[in-house]
């Protein structure tokens, strides 16, 4: 049976710092009516217009995902994305007093705690669901990503090797039921190369980084803690490639529907992922609309 739409039954805030820029940022997230679809609303920014969380609207994909429409922007969504795909959340309006996503612990977990302590409401209307019609390769040799259709659901795949930057290498596969995300996906943290930390240095990165919400993978594939520098704890033995697909997961829901795909992913990142959700965008938009759209409540 099919699953309806959905959203949240009441407002729920949350106040943390970004990962990128550290500044405090307070978060509301507002249930909406059916077919309106997710946007954020930079309430610090008088007469702004709601930013749709769409590929439509983006402007950045280094290091995290930048949104923006005409001089609002909001950055670092990704794993509040992956949350409110991962709980098949439809119709939200996430007001946000800053730039910056707060970055909680790093995963996606706070955000499916937020959810489902505002608790979700089924609204009855039919899910925009998009299966692929046929294949869709995006990539070269050393970075692709395969989609396939797969008319069940979504099942992502994910083989992460950074080659002569890290004798890390990892895979790791799962089929998309909200249970399968909270157990297998939803904690995994943000990471990154040791060797990357010079250029978050150059550009002013990582102010928000704490020991807890981040660690850093060496080139022998130890984990660390970003700051002191000592072996990091790990929620999962194959936390960075879960995490990988946390970030796939955010980065295709951009496409503003649930997805009935089989996606193989290598050594991809938002950049590709970006480029695989524009093209399923495309062929969506070249699709007569099922349901009619609704003005958003601001």
């Amino acid at each position: 049976m099919q699953r309806g739409q959905r959203t949240i039954r009441r407002e729920i805030e949350y106040r943390g710092r970004g990962l990128f820029l550290g500044e405090e940022v307070s978060l509301k997230l507002r249930p909406q009516p059916g077919n309106t679809g997710i946007h954020f609303l930079r309430v610090d920014m008088p007469g702004s217009l709601p930013i749709p969380a769409h590929v439509g609207f983006l402007r950045g994909q280094t290091r995290r995902i930048l949104l923006g429409r005409g001089e609002a922007e909001v950055e670092g969504i990704e794993h509040l994305m992956a949350a409110l795909s991962g709980l098949s959340i439809d119709n939200l309006l996430i007001e946000i007093t800053g730039r910056e996503v707060p970055a909680g612990d790093g995963s996606a977990w706070v955000f499916t705690q937020l959810i489902r302590e505002a608790g979700i409401v089924d609204q009855e209307i039919p899910r925009h669901l998009f299966s692929l019609s046929r294949p869709m390769i995006i990539g070269d040799d050393e970075a692709h990503l395969v989609a396939l259709p797969h008319p069940k659901g979504m099942e992502l795949s994910y083989r992460l090797d950074f080659g002569s930057s890290s004798s890390l290498k990892q895979s790791y596969s799962f089929s998309l039921t909200e249970e399968t995300f909270l157990q297998e996906i939803a904690q995994a943290r943000t990471f990154s190369l040791a060797s990357a930390v010079e250029e978050f240095v150059r550009h002013g990165w990582g102010k928000g980084v704490t020991e807890e919400n981040c660690f850093l993978i060496e080139k022998d594939g130890t984990p660390l803690t970003p700051l002191q520098k000592r072996p990091a704890p790990l929620r999962f033995p194959d936390e960075p490639v879960r995490h990988k697909v946390l970030d796939l997961l955010g980065d295709l829901y951009l496409t503003g529907v649930g997805l009935g795909a089989r996606v193989f992913a290598t050594r991809s990142g938002h950049s590709l992922n970006i480029l695989l959700a524009q093209k399923i965008s495309r062929l969506i938009e070249a699709q007569p609309l099922p349901h009619r759209k609704v003005d958003i409540k601001v």
